[in-house]
């Protein structure tokens, strides 16, 4: 009867491990998720970066351009043929700003700011070199006078934008509180487990926990990478240029994920038999 009792003790412990696992788990998965989210999408530095490799610069050039051909069309500056009427030089600094604006440290209530600011690039971008449809515009554009910020406010979905980057503040806002509560209760957590646990029994499940955490982070990031490639995401109103961005970001987590994986599984197979 004392060995069955020793047992049935055995394998309550060995339920609560599994749950301490997988509380683990979830906490580790939500603050790497959330750094990740922090440092990459919710940072202009790494955005404005991001926008300039090979794949994502064409379709920056080619969202930047949809929204000056709605300008052309709204002054009266038609265009002829369906060529780009501004070239990757022209549209870098506009989504420069347009990305300062929308991940921006503070909620937003003006838009006219960038509105401006688009003006001055294509009065400082579009010179003698430039398509003769895209001077035509500049020129109509400074007949506009006082109402050619407004005109640039609707052609490149302004309001949106600012909508948008009060999400993106208030996401970042969140972000840093649930990061702050994720940790507190990790350390928590670990504190109650020093109690039961030798270092190396919970150096064990931590790491055990940290491989399912990356497995999911690997798994849904890659699901979200592949969507772009799958589908036709074009025709998806503002969301659809952002997850073709979004694409190789995702492969950015899933190759944390796997780093991430491949230290905790060394030191979860080191850990694993008791000396």
């Amino acid at each position: 009867m004392a060995n069955g009792a020793r047992d049935d003790l055995r394998r309550v412990t060995q339920e609560q491990n599994d749950q301490y696992q997988k509380v683990l788990s979830f906490i580790i998965y939500l603050i790497v998720t959330l750094i990740m989210v922090t440092v990459t999408f919710l940072n202009p530095f790494f955005m404005k970066n991001q926008i300039r490799t090979d794949n994502n610069e064409a379709i920056i050039v080619r969202q930047v351009n949809k929204h000056f051909d709605t300008l052309a069309s709204e002054i009266g500056a038609n265009k002829n043929g369906n060529a780009n009427l501004l070239t990757t030089k022209q549209t870098q600094p506009i989504a420069d700003h347009i990305i300062d604006y929308t991940l921006g440290a503070f909620f937003k209530f003006n838009n006219l700011n960038l509105a401006n600011q688009i003006l001055y690039d294509i009065d400082l971008n579009i010179d003698q070199g430039a398509s003769s449809d895209a001077q035509l515009v500049q020129q109509k554009l400074k007949k506009q006078g006082s109402n050619a910020p407004y005109e640039v406010v609707d052609a490149f979905s302004l309001n949106t934008m600012m909508v948008g980057s009060n999400v993106a503040t208030a996401l970042l806002l969140l972000n840093i509180i649930v990061l702050v509560m994720a940790a507190i209760s990790l350390r928590s957590l670990i504190s109650d487990l020093r109690t039961e646990m030798t270092s190396k029994k919970l150096t064990h499940t931590i790491t055990g926990a940290a491989m399912w955490a990356s497995f999911w982070l690997m798994l849904i990031a890659g699901i979200i990478a592949l969507i772009p490639i799958v589908f036709n995401v074009r025709e998806i109103a503002v969301f659809g240029y952002i997850l073709e961005i979004s694409s190789s970001i995702f492969l950015d987590f899933v190759i944390v994920g796997v780093v991430l994986y491949i230290l905790s599984a060394i030191l979860w197979e080191f850990t694993a038999q008791e000396n």
